[in-house]
């Protein structure tokens, strides 16, 4: 294994006998419990009909192994406390060490900061869907007044109608554009790094410009119909596209932020089974939990030696 920084080092060490002390409390509690339970078994079959009759010797015993299986409990429940006062400045110096010889672990970090205009763009994409929205609406009731019949035209105020919902159009499909834009480049930002699997959907490409110039080419009975299924499709992209993307947006940020945290831990696994198998000192846990006690917690209260 590469040469560590020194404080993720100790950190490291100090976290590996830490978890090698709880698990031998553990293993010490678990005995002591079933030494117990056994004594009480054996002594309440030999007394259930004279409880008043005991041996002191037993009796004492038991009270003994009760004594020695309390101060097991409270020396785990201090160690636990130990642990997670320990385990956060681990983690912070893990991720800082990892930032330093991962370039995809940051890469993916960096695609996540790199989206950071997203939401203030899909605003913008909802004030361009209103103006389409509504510059269509004033079309569709205008293309019938004034129609010329003969020529199959429509009038001046129909034109510049249709006009102001080509210009509105296009200000969405370019903005549309712009979100798919940024969504590819988040994923290409996030390819081949711990983040991959967090997939950022893309906006619906309609052509909003190119449907209403469409309509030039219609017959009048044809335009309102085709108005309305634009109309139709502005709603459907408001109602599921935009709100299903919000709602994509923020499951993908935690997605995101969850397999890089999955990643670091699973970096910390490795380095925990290597200190686990190179570097413990089993004769060295009971002086280390006494100093990690005394730094953390401002006394040693540690009855067991361990090792």
């Amino acid at each position: 294994m590469s040469q560590l920084p020194v404080k993720l080092d100790e950190s490291l060490l100090d976290d590996c006998h830490v978890r090698y002390a709880l698990r031998l409390l553990k293993e010490l509690g678990d005995d002591l419990a079933l030494r117990a339970k056994a004594i009480e078994q054996s002594l309440s079959s030999r007394t259930r009909f004279l409880p008043t009759i005991g041996n002191p010797a037993e009796l004492a015993a038991v009270e003994a192994g009760k004594a020695e299986l309390a101060k097991a409990v409270s020396a785990n429940e201090t160690m636990l406390r130990l642990q997670a006062l320990i385990v956060p400045a681990l983690e912070n110096e893990l991720e800082s060490h990892v930032r330093t010889v991962s370039a995809d672990y940051v890469r993916g970090l960096s695609a996540l900061d790199n989206m950071a205009g997203w939401p203030a763009l899909l605003d913008r994409l909802v004030t361009k869907l209103a103006a389409v929205q509504s510059a269509l609406g004033q079309a569709r009731n205008m293309v019938s007044s004034g129609y010329d019949w003969q020529r199959r035209e429509f009038s001046r105020p129909a034109n510049e109608s249709i006009n102001r919902a080509l210009a509105a159009a296009r200000e969405l499909d370019d903005i549309i554009a712009l979100v798919n834009d940024l969504a590819d480049r988040y994923q290409r930002d996030i390819l081949r790094t711990p983040q991959a699997a967090a997939v950022l959907p893309r906006v619906p490409v309609v052509g909003f410009r190119l449907r209403i110039e469409h309509v030039r080419t219609l017959g009048i009975a044809e335009v309102q119909a085709e108005f309305n299924r634009t109309l139709e499709m502005c709603a459907m992209l408001e109602t599921i596209g935009l709100n299903g993307l919000r709602e994509a947006t923020e499951r993908v940020a935690v997605q995101h932020r969850e397999l890089g945290a999955k990643y670091l831990q699973s970096y910390l696994g490795q380095l925990r089974a290597y200190m686990d198998e190179h570097r413990l000192v089993p004769a060295q846990v009971t002086e280390r939990i006494h100093k990690l006690q005394l730094r953390y917690l401002g006394a040693v209260n540690f009855p067991f030696e361990l090792g």
